[in-house]
C-alpha cells in the first residue's frame, strides 16, 4: 500500500501544481505545404486527432476534399497489410479485419494486450485471475468439450509480433504473459478472421492477430516513462528511449506489471466448494502424487508478475532496402488455469530471448526469427517444465503484371524441446523424457487480380510438409470483394486451414505405475502408458464468409459479416486395456494414446460493427457477435454423460460395448459477445475514454471420475473508464478505472470472480 499512496501523492501534487504551469501545448509540427496524399495517409489516428482545427482546414484546401467531415474518413479506414501481404485501406480488404490504432489502445486504459483486444470485434476475452486471459477468435473453445481444462486453451489462432510467431508449440496456446512487449510498443494490431494457413502457415485456423511495434522516426533523441499503481497491489511501469539520425533508429523499452489475485481462495469442483490457498496444495496432490504441494505455498495472492526489455534498430539500406531488428527479453509468472487439478488455478513461470529480423527490398521481403527460452507450465508438477528453442523463416516475392499481382513464397519453421534436466527420463516420469522436435516446410503461391477497376480476385493455396509426422498438408483461401460504389464494398471467403503438429500429443511417452487397490494388497498393480502419435491429423476448419462493408455517410461506416464454418480432426486421450483385461485383475496394463475422434463443430455466426467519427473531438465504436455451435457425433460411453446431456435415462443402452454419439448445442462459446467505446476530448488537455465488453452465458459440463456435472457461468457486462488530463507539454496524468460497476461475475471455468481495479498514473514525454 506504501506505493499505492506514494503515487496518490505525486499526481495530487501534480495536478495541483497544474494551475501556476502558463503556455500553451506545442503540436506536432507538420509541413502541409509539401506533404504528399500517401504521407498524409501514413499519419496515425493520434497525429490527425491532435492537429488543431485551423489545420484541418489547410489539409482540407491541400489535398482538394469537400469538407473536414470527408477528411476523417482516412481515421475510419486505417492502413493494414496482415490481411493481403500488402500496404493497404481497411476498406478495401477482401477479408474481415479489424485495425486498433496506437491511440485507441492508450486511450482505452487497457492493462495489456489481450485486454485491448475487447475493442475488436469478433473476439472473446475472458479473464482468469486479475491481468490473466483466455483469447479466442469467434470461439470454438473447449472442444472437445468434457473434464480436462487443456481443451480450453487456445490451439487455433496465431499471434506474431512483427511478423515473428508467439505461438507455443508444447500443446498450442499463446500465453500472452510471456509476450516481451506491452501496449506502448504497439504501433496497431491487425486482425484478420478465419482460416489463413495459406497466408500465415499452420496455427492460422481461425485467424492472426498481428502486433505491429513503433519504429523509430523521429530525429534525436527522445523518451518516454509511463507508470500506474492502484488497487490488489496493481503496479505497471513502462519506460523508452529512443534515438534517431539519418538512416538509423534506435528503440530501447522496458516494461513492468503487477497484480494481485482479486481473492485468496480457490474454488474446488470436485467439491463444489471454496477453500483457503494453505489447503490447496495438499488437495492437488491427493488429485495427482507428482504434484508437489511445497510447490505450490506461496502463490497465493499471484495474478501476474511480468517483466520485458526489447531493443529495436531500423535502418535504411537505401531507398528502396530497409530492415527491422527486434531482440527481446521476457521473464514471468502467473496464476491461471491450464491443465486438470484439484483447485485447476495453477502457477506458470517462464523466460525467453529471442531475435527477430525483418528485411525488405522493393518487391522482396523476408522474415527471420528465433527463440530460446524456459518454461514450467504448472508449477509443482513433474513433467511440465521444459526448454525450447523454436526458429521461424519466411520470404516472399511480389510480381506485378497490369492488374495482377503473384506473390510466391516460402516458410520453413523448427522446434526443440527437452524435459531432461527437470526428469528422470529413464524412468519415464516425465511427458517427453528427452529431446525431441518438430518442423514445417511450406511453399505458397498468393494470386489478386482487379478487373473493371470493381471486381477483386484473390486466392492463395499453399502446400506443406511436416517433418515429425512425415505427413504432408495443404491449404487453401479464395476471396472476391465488388466495390459496388465509393461507399459500398461487397466480399465473400472461402477457406481451409489447419494447425500443425503439437509437442505433447506428438512424442507423450509417460509411465505411470500404481500398487495394488485389493483390500489383501495381493491384487496386483496397475501400469498406465499415456502415449503421443505421430499418426495424428492435424485439427482442420473450413469456413465460408460473406460480408459489406458501408460508408453511412462522411462520418459512419459499418462492416457486416455472416460466416459459416466447419471443423473436425480433433484429437484426445483414448483409453484402451491391455492383455489384464478388466480393471479389477492383476497387473493390469491400461495404455492411454492421442487419437482423433469423430467430433464435428458446425458454427453459424454474424458479426456487425460500426465506427463513428463525429469530429476531433468525439469518435465512438460499437460491434457485437451472435454465433451458435453445434456439435456432432460426439462419442459418450458413460451413462451419466448420456443422461446429463440428453435428460433421457441410459438403461435401455450397453455404452461400454456400443458407444452413442449425441448432437447437441455448444454453449461453452457464448451465443452473444460484443463492447464498445466512446472517446471524448472536451478540451485541448482533457480526454475521456468509456468502454464496455459483454458475455452472454456460457454452459458447458465436466467429470469427476465416471459422474457428470453442468456448469454454467452468468453473463456479464464490464465497463471502464479512463480520464486522462495534460498538465503540459511533458506530462500527463490519468484516472483509470476497470470494471467500474464492480461486477464480479466469473468469466472462465472454474477461475476467479474478477472485481473492479483502479488505478492512478502519470505519463511524461521528453
Amino acid at each position: 500500500m506504501s506505493r499505492i499512496k506514494y503515487i496518490l501523492i505525486i499526481t495530487t501534487l501534480v495536478i495541483v501544481n497544474s494551475h501556476f504551469v502558463k503556455g500553451q501545448e506545442e503540436s506536432k509540427v507538420l509541413n502541409y505545404s509539401e506533404m504528399s496524399l500517401d504521407e498524409m495517409r501514413d499519419l496515425t489516428q493520434d497525429d490527425l486527432l491532435q492537429i488543431p482545427f485551423e489545420d484541418l482546414i489547410e489539409l482540407v484546401k491541400r489535398f482538394k476534399v469537400s469538407s473536414v467531415d470527408e477528411l476523417y474518413q482516412l481515421i475510419l479506414n486505417p492502413s493494414q497489410s496482415t490481411a493481403s501481404k500488402k500496404e493497404e485501406d481497411l476498406f478495401e480488404s477482401t477479408l474481415a479485419t479489424t485495425v486498433i490504432s496506437s491511440t485507441e489502445l492508450e486511450n482505452s486504459g487497457a492493462r495489456n494486450i489481450p485486454e485491448a483486444l475487447r475493442l475488436a470485434p469478433g473476439i472473446i476475452v475472458r479473464e482468469k485471475t486479475n491481468g490473466n486471459y483466455d483469447v479466442h477468435i469467434r470461439g470454438n473453445d473447449f472442444l472437445p468439450p468434457g473434464s480436462d481444462v487443456s481443451n480450453s486453451v487456445n490451439s487455433t489462432t496465431l499471434v506474431m509480433i512483427d511478423n515473428r510467431p508467439v505461438y507455443n508449440r508444447f500443446l498450442g496456446a499463446t500465453f500472452w504473459e510471456n509476450l516481451p512487449i506491452t501496449i506502448q510498443d504497439i504501433e496497431k494490431i491487425e486482425i484478420i478472421y478465419g482460416p489463413a494457413t495459406a497466408l500465415y502457415g499452420p496455427n492460422a485456423v481461425s485467424g492472426v492477430i498481428h502486433l505491429i511495434t513503433k519504429k523509430t522516426t523521429e530525429e534525436g533523441f527522445h523518451a518516454r516513462a509511463d507508470v500506474q499503481g492502484g488497487s490488489h497491489n496493481s503496479v505497471i511501469g513502462y519506460g523508452n528511449i529512443s534515438y534517431s539520425k539519418g538512416k538509423l533508429g534506435l528503440n530501447l523499452s522496458a516494461n513492468y506489471q503487477q497484480a494481485d489475485r482479486f481473492q485468496d481462495t480457490y474454488y474446488i469442483p470436485q467439491n463444489d466448494t471454496y477453500v483457503s490457498g494453505g489447503e490447496v496444495g495438499s488437495i492437488n496432490a491427493s488429485v495427482n502424487d507428482m504434484f508437489s504441494a511445497s510447490g505450490f505455498n506461496d502463490d497465493y495472492w499471484l495474478g501476474v508478475n511480468k517483466a520485458g526489455l526489447n531493443l529495436g534498430v531500423d535502418y535504411q539500406i537505401s531507398d528502396k532496402t530497409q530492415i527491422h531488428y527486434i531482440g527481446s527479453y521476457q521473464n514471468s509468472s502467473s496464476q491461471t488455469s491450464y491443465m486438470d487439478l484439484g483447485s485447476v488455478l495453477s502457477t506458470r513461470e517462464s523466460n525467453s530471448f529471442s531475435n527477430n529480423l525483418n528485411l525488405t527490398s522493393g518487391k522482396f521481403d523476408a522474415n527471420f526469427s528465433a527463440v530460446t527460452g524456459h518454461l514450467n507450465a504448472i508449477k509443482g508438477m513433474a513433467g511440465y517444465e521444459y526448454d525450447y528453442t523454436e526458429m521461424d523463416a519466411k520470404m516472399g516475392y511480389n510480381f506485378s503484371i497490369k492488374n495482377l499481382t503473384i506473390r510466391p513464397g516460402v516458410e520453413a519453421d523448427y522446434a526443440l524441446y527437452s524435459d531432461e534436466n527437470y526428469v528422470d527420463t529413464d524412468s519415464d516420469e516425465g511427458l517427453l523424457n528427452g529431446l525431441v522436435d518438430l518442423g514445417t516446410l511450406q511453399g505458397s503461391l498468393r494470386l489478386d487480380y482487379t478487373a473493371f477497376e470493381k471486381l477483386r480476385l484473390t486466392g492463395a493455396m499453399v502446400k506443406g510438409y511436416f517433418t515429425a509426422t512425415d505427413d504432408d498438408f495443404t491449404s487453401y483461401q479464395f476471396s472476391t470483394s465488388f466495390k459496388a460504389n465509393e461507399s459500398t464494398l461487397f466480399r465473400a471467403v472461402a477457406s481451409k486451414a489447419n494447425s500443425g503438429p503439437f509437442v505433447l500429443n506428438t512424442y507423450m511417452n509417460k509411465t505411470i505405475n500404481m500398487p495394488g487397490m485389493g483390500e489383501d494388497d495381493q491384487s496386483g498393480g496397475m501400469t498406465m502408458y499415456r502415449l503421443g502419435n505421430k499418426d495424428l491429423l492435424p485439427m482442420e476448419m473450413t469456413m465460408y464468409e460473406l460480408g459489406m462493408r458501408k460508408k453511412l455517410g462522411k462520418k459512419l461506416q459499418a462492416d457486416l459479416s455472416v460466416f459459416y464454418n466447419q471443423s473436425d480432426n480433433f484429437s484426445q486421450m483414448t483409453k484402451n486395456f491391455g492383455e489384464g483385461g478388466d480393471p479389477g485383475a492383476t497387473d493390469v496394463e491400461i495404455t492411454e494414446s492421442m487419437q482423433n475422434i469423430d467430433l464435428k463443430a458446425n458454427q453459424l455466426g454474424a458479426t456487425l460493427s460500426l465506427k463513428y467519427v463525429h469530429n476531433e473531438k468525439l469518435n465512438a465504436s460499437v460491434f457485437a457477435t451472435y454465433q451458435n455451435t453445434k456439435l456432432e457425433n460426439f462419442e459418450v460411453t458413460e451413462s451419466s454423460f448420456y443422461e446429463g446431456i440428453t435428460g433421457e435415462s441410459a438403461d435401455a443402452y450397453d455404452l461400454n460395448n456400443t458407444p452413442a454419439y449425441l448432437s447437441f448445442t455448444h454453449e461453452y462459446t457464448p451465443k452473444f459477445y460484443g463492447g464498445g467505446y466512446i472517446n471524448y476530448q472536451p478540451g485541448k488537455k482533457w480526454n475521456i475514454n468509456t468502454s464496455f465488453y459483454a458475455l452472454s452465458k456460457q454452459k458447458t459440463f465436466y467429470s469427476v471420475g465416471q459422474n457428470f456435472q453442468w456448469v454454467e457461468i452468468d453473463p456479464k457486462l464490464t465497463m471502464n473508464l479512463k480520464t486522462s488530463y495534460q498538465v503540459n507539454k511533458w506530462l500527463n496524468t490519468y484516472l483509470n478505472v476497470r470494471n467500474v460497476t464492480n461486477s464480479t461475475a466469473q468469466e472462465f471455468l472454474f477461475t476467479d470472480k474478477t472485481g473492479i481495479s483502479y488505478l492512478v498514473g502519470c505519463n511524461l514525454t521528453f
